[in-house]
């Protein structure tokens, strides 16, 4: 008899632990200014992805949207509008963000949080029809540390290129935004600026992270790279020009962009730091 409620009393402390545990919410109490990156890879083969920007005045902007699988492909028109934020009164891991875009469409994402920063948006263990592979990860509004823009301008020759260095700063990933410009140099009166710059980034390993893209290509991205323009104070690009531009998360560490063009001229390289 003695065992059974020893062992009751195990079971009793183990279920009030649990529920202690339970209760230990990893989810931000409000949402303040932050960018969100959602990815999904499903079982089908469906993958898509979105980065979204958050400010302090319940105000969205969607930088850039994919979809891409079997059942479609490409990027969606980004979307801009309000939005609000709201914990789940019975499970504090669980938020959800309720959209509403500028036309007075309705949406609303689910974050079920693992740690403060990212999680699922599915609860654990939830399943779709196309599967569970559903995750965001939040990056908080931070301060900017180590610099927060640097630019390097030159000629470049036929067959040449150009290396710009730089160092990231931050207790983990940072958002960074790196451009080659050539075309849009002529709003500067720059009289021979190089054509279609490219540029590829690596790693203190020397490791290749990234590839520019040119920024005017995808009508549903350019309106994203014009908010973030605008975000880090950047000068805009010309519309159409062929001006590259890559932004990613990067970790802490060294890197280097090496950049050259199609045709000789001037090019400015520039690497900005976004505050998240």
């Amino acid at each position: 008899m003695r065992f059974y409620l020893g062992h009751l009393r195990l079971l009793l402390f183990s279920s009030l632990l649990s529920c202690w545990c339970c209760g230990q919410t990893a989810a931000p109490t409000a949402l303040g200014p932050c960018l969100i990156q959602y990815t999904s890879s499903q079982a089908t083969d469906v993958s898509a992805s979105h980065l979204v920007a958050y400010n302090s005045n319940s105000t969205y902007v969607e930088i850039s949207s994919s979809f891409a699988g079997p059942t479609g492909s490409g990027t969606l028109p980004p979307s801009s509008g309000t939005f609000t934020y709201a914990i789940d009164p019975q499970n504090p891991d669980h938020a959800t963000i309720v959209y509403k875009s500028q036309t007075g469409t309705l949406a609303n994402d689910d974050l079920y949080f693992v740690d403060s920063d990212s999680g699922s948006q599915l609860p654990l263990g939830g399943a779709t029809a196309l599967g569970p592979n559903e995750a965001f990860r939040l990056y908080r509004s931070q301060e900017t540390n180590g610099g927060s823009n640097l630019s390097n301008l030159c000629h470049l020759a036929p067959a040449e290129s150009m290396t710009a260095g730089f160092v990231v700063q931050s207790e983990g990933p940072r958002w960074v935004l790196i451009r080659a410009v050539g075309a849009s140099l002529g709003q500067f009166g720059v009289a021979t600026p190089a054509t279609a710059p490219v540029f590829t980034l690596f790693d203190s390993t020397q490791k290749v992270v990234g590839t520019s893209a040119i920024w005017s290509t995808d009508p549903n991205l350019s309106g994203g790279y014009q908010t973030i323009f605008s975000l880090v104070g950047a000068f805009q690009l010309t519309n159409g020009s062929n001006d590259s531009v890559l932004l990613m998360a990067l970790q802490p560490g060294a890197y280097t962009s090496a950049v050259s063009a199609g045709g000789a001229g001037t090019v400015l390289c520039e690497v900005y730091f976004l505050p998240f």
